[in-house]
């Protein structure tokens, strides 16, 4: 593991999404549907820009596979009622924080902070989904998060592997990642703000 990626860790753990708590609601079972409706539209930017993100890492199969994986969204979006929105002033932030990422280091250092956070994120929704909320666990609706539970692990090892033989911009690299662990945080916090007025 490179030194890089330990730093990446280290901020994952700071910024670590299940600690906010618009999750630790859903994880509790105290959202409303309308809720995961409204998350739903929001999240669906990330999704998109998550797949623009892995285009510009240049693999191409990731890209493809994170460009697949918006229809599995939209099939959760679906499920509890909601559809693509108007993004927020945090969702927006978000999205933009993506699209900064110069590629190379930088955008392998996103990735690898964001997508080293989704197995343990994706299962605790799943579970979220299936204990509370009346999902199936094998419905179309929860696709998504099994795929994301899984598949997750490996583009996180693509990505921490290419970081390891990358050449300089570790701090640029860094302080990216960090800002895009940050404002997916804030997403959450936008959602929430949505959700309370």
């Amino acid at each position: 593991m490179s030194d890089l990626t330990t730093q990446l860790d280290e901020a994952r753990r700071r910024w670590d999404t299940l600690r906010h708590p618009f999750y630790q609601r859903w994880e509790r079972g105290e959202l409303r549907c309308e809720d995961l409706a409204l998350y739903s539209g929001q999240y669906r930017h990330a999704v998109v820009a998550l797949a623009d993100l892995a285009a510009k890492g240049g693999d191409s199969e990731h890209a493809r596979e994170e460009r697949a994986h918006v229809a599995l969204w939209d099939d959760f979006a679906a499920a509890c009622g909601g559809e693509p929105a108007e993004p927020l002033p945090e969702t927006r932030e978000l999205v933009a924080t993506f699209a900064a990422a110069a590629p190379g280091a930088e955008a392998d250092a996103v990735l690898y902070a964001i997508e080293a956070s989704q197995p343990p994120v994706s299962q605790t929704k799943l579970d979220g989904l299936v204990g509370h909320y009346g999902f199936a666990p094998d419905a179309a609706g929860t696709t998504y998060f099994r795929v994301h539970a899984e598949l997750d692990k490996q583009h996180a090892a693509e990505a921490a592997g290419r970081l390891a033989t990358a050449n300089g911009r570790s701090d640029a690299a860094l302080a990216r990642a960090e800002s895009a662990l940050a404002a997916n945080w804030r997403l959450l916090d936008g959602v929430e703000r949505a959700l309370s007025s």
